[in-house]
């Protein structure tokens, strides 16, 4: 992924972006970075795909052994 990253002073960009007052008067650093490749990612999403990815056999049995685990007051 291409991005650019510049290191200006905040006056700069006072009239495009408005700032914080603690932002202002000094260097920030500037990051742009594309967002189709985040969409793309969102299309591609699929829940099914997630399906039985944690495989854990009696979990009941498992919580009861994690639970016995913490101290007690």
């Amino acid at each position: 992924m291409d991005f650019i990253r510049k290191i200006i002073n905040s006056n700069e960009i006072d009239k495009i972006i408005k700032l914080p007052q603690n932002l202002k008067n000094q260097r920030v650093e500037v990051l742009i970075l594309p967002i189709n490749d985040d969409e793309k990612k969102k299309e591609n999403f699929n829940p099914e795909d997630f399906t039985n990815i944690l495989d854990i056999k009696d979990v009941e049995t498992e919580l009861k052994i994690m639970r016995d685990e913490w101290e007690r007051i």
